[in-house]
């Protein structure tokens, strides 16, 4: 009996066989990546969606390969293995050990599950790089081949450096009296691109003939507190100018990764023995790298 004679033109698979759906791959995942010669890690990677029949789609291997001439390198996590991590729809993942060309231009991962159950489904997959010293600033992408698919991945950018602002902040305006004779002015730090800023040295100036004094805390000297967006903070001790009116610290982490990321830094100061209030508020100049601004205001009632 022939397949016309059945009522239909689709060839049957044999039994036993399994069905697998086609998926597509396009570039997604993560947001588009940019970086900073020899800075942090970055994670490009794919979109994969199941777009045939109602059946999950079977293991696949994985290649990836870095682009030419960009000065770009897989990190090694977990142990000095490259991982490509698979996330599902649900914001469950899985991460695969992969096999390191000899070139280390390319990695290959063997028996990924793609999470693609059922048409429809989506999933994303990604892994980590970096740009080494001598990038150069440019836009590219990683080759991935998943299964007999293949697609570049979300956008690198190299750039010289992940800009950001400076700006008046950090904890509220700063009163200086018998009462609180301690105040904390500061700035605001705020990333404009993604990736990660890398340290900044910090210097910060007391305000000409305004009789106010950098104050030592805890025994450990003058330090430079750093809070990032979720109130974890860090300390930095600086070095005092030798007339008492500036203070530099090097090497801080503004803790700044991805667009729009904020963190606050401050310092602590008082008002001299007897200094006269003041009818104007006060402010610390704050240079950050090479970002300035002045600090959080700071009114002086009384002396201290």
């Amino acid at each position: 009996m022939t397949a016309v004679e059945n009522g239909s033109t689709h060839e049957q698979p044999p039994a036993g066989a399994q069905v697998t759906g086609p998926f597509t791959v396009t570039p997604g995942g993560p947001p588009d990546v940019a970086l900073a010669p020899a800075g942090e890690t970055g994670y490009p990677g794919v979109q994969l969606k199941q777009v045939g029949e109602d059946a999950p789609v079977p293991p696949q291997d994985v290649y990836v390969a870095l682009p030419q001439g960009k000065g770009l390198r897989f990190v090694t996590e977990g142990g000095n293995d490259c991982l490509l991590t698979v996330l599902d729809a649900h914001g469950q993942s899985n991460t695969y050990r992969g096999i390191l060309s000899s070139d280390g231009r390319a990695v290959t991962f063997e028996g990924v599950d793609p999470a693609l159950p059922e048409k429809g489904s989506k999933s994303t997959a990604w892994l980590p790089v970096r740009a080494s010293g001598d990038a150069r600033p440019g836009a590219s992408c990683l080759t991935f081949c998943v299964g007999d698919r293949t697609s570049g991945s979300t956008p690198v950018r190299v750039v010289d450096h992940i800009p950001f602002s400076v700006a008046a902040g950090g904890p509220p305006d700063v009163t200086l009296n018998s009462a609180t004779p301690v105040g904390y002015p500061g700035v605001v730090l705020k990333a404009e691109d993604s990736g990660t800023v890398s340290p900044q040295d910090v210097y910060v100036a007391l305000p000409q003939g305004k009789a106010l004094q950098f104050v030592a805390e805890g025994g450990t000297g003058y330090l430079l507190t750093v809070q990032d967006a979720k109130g974890a903070t860090k300390t930095y001790r600086g070095t005092l100018s030798s007339d008492g009116r500036a203070l530099t610290f090097q090497g801080v982490d503004p803790v700044l990764s991805g667009a729009g990321a904020t963190s606050s830094a401050w310092v602590a100061v008082k008002s001299a023995e007897g200094a006269p209030a003041t009818k104007d508020p006060l402010s610390l100049t704050f240079c950050v790298g090479d970002g300035t601004s002045g600090s959080t205001p700071v009114h002086v009632d009384q002396p201290a």
